[in-house]
């Protein structure tokens, strides 16, 4: 009788626990994510399927661009902490570009405040703008950071919102940045030294221009006074000797 009591209790459990999504893994497909350009802000295509969806629930997902540590354990789930194990490029509250999406489950009182939602299906589409290959993150103790994505790997970042730790839901896809032209890199010779402005060197540059003729006037009137010298003297003696 007790097993049979014991048997109808795990049966109720397993009937009113929340469903999880029984496919595949989460993925993240980038539409525009390789060769972005390395300058300016440009906007990607980011869609994504596999996520668990908890119609109701608290919360949802946030979208994000920014850079995870390779080395170490970067999820949430795993004791990842943002500004330490991830950084991602923060967004305008009152004035969003779209450096970050927060989609909310279907039906959840999170969902006023959300940019998207994500479907009960466990799929989504939204856009993400990279704000160019560097850029700053914050701590959480606000504590700025430089990060610079043509040296480590930055891309599509997502986490439970709100706080809501859920492993199934932490991905990372890459972007990759096209490198910068060779004509937008100033060649050794063209390149000013530390010491010296450009103006600085401009101004010095227009002195010698101006200055360079004079020696040589110089030089031309006083070659020109010891001849005329030379003759006035030779003229007196030839007259003194005649007389």
């Amino acid at each position: 009788m007790k097993r049979a009591i014991a048997a109808l209790g795990l049966a109720t459990f397993i009937a009113l626990a929340p469903a999880v999504d029984a496919h595949a893994d989460a993925a993240v497909t980038i539409t525009g994510g390789a060769d972005v350009p390395p300058t300016g802000q440009t906007q990607l295509t980011v869609t994504g399927s596999g996520f668990q969806s908890v119609p109701g629930g608290f919360g949802g997902i946030y979208v994000m661009f920014g850079w995870v540590d390779p080395a170490g354990t970067w999820r949430p789930s795993q004791g990842g902490v943002t500004g330490t194990s991830y950084r991602y490029a923060a967004d305008d509250e009152q004035a969003p570009v779209g450096f970050q999406r927060f989609l909310a489950f279907p039906g959840s009182s999170t969902a006023a405040e959300a940019s998207g939602q994500l479907g009960a299906d466990g799929t989504f589409s939204t856009t993400i703008t990279t704000p160019g290959p560097v850029f700053t993150s914050l701590d959480r103790n606000r504590v700025e950071t430089r990060v610079d994505c043509l040296t480590v790997q930055c891309g599509i970042i997502t986490i439970g919102a709100h706080g809501v730790v859920n492993p199934t839901n932490e991905t990372f896809t890459p972007v990759t940045f096209a490198a910068p032209s060779a004509s937008a890199t100033p060649s050794p010779s063209a390149t000013p030294s530390p010491s010296a402005s450009p103006s600085a060197i401009a101004a010095d540059n227009t002195t010698f221009a101006s200055s360079a003729p004079v020696p040589v006037i110089v030089g031309a009137v006083f070659l020109l006074a010891l001849v005329t010298a030379g003759l006035l003297l030779w003229r007196r003696r030839t007259t003194s000797r005649r007389e």
